[in-house]
């Protein structure tokens, strides 16, 4: 389990680049609005898909944040020494 600094720093950039997306997608939600013309559906994804991946990325790097570490390394307590 992932320390209660690393957990905080972690959660404040999240709520720090969903802030900075929601106002990207805001901001591109109005100028479609004022627009006279059609969106094309390959700006809508331009705009939606950094959103949809962003998601998937944070998902991941929680996981890694929170996973238990693979290697377990043994250390003798007579000598200090790493035994592998």
């Amino acid at each position: 389990m992932p320390s209660t600094l690393a957990t905080a720093l972690f959660w404040s950039a999240v709520l720090a680049v969903i802030a900075g997306q929601v106002g990207i997608l805001r901001s591109t939600q109005r100028a479609w609005q004022r627009s006279t013309a059609p969106v094309p559906l390959v700006e809508r994804v331009f705009a939606w898909a950094p959103a949809l991946v962003l998601v998937g990325v944070l998902y991941l790097a929680w996981g890694a944040a929170t996973r238990p570490p693979i290697i377990e390394i043994q250390v003798d307590p007579a000598t200090r020494e790493i035994r592998l």
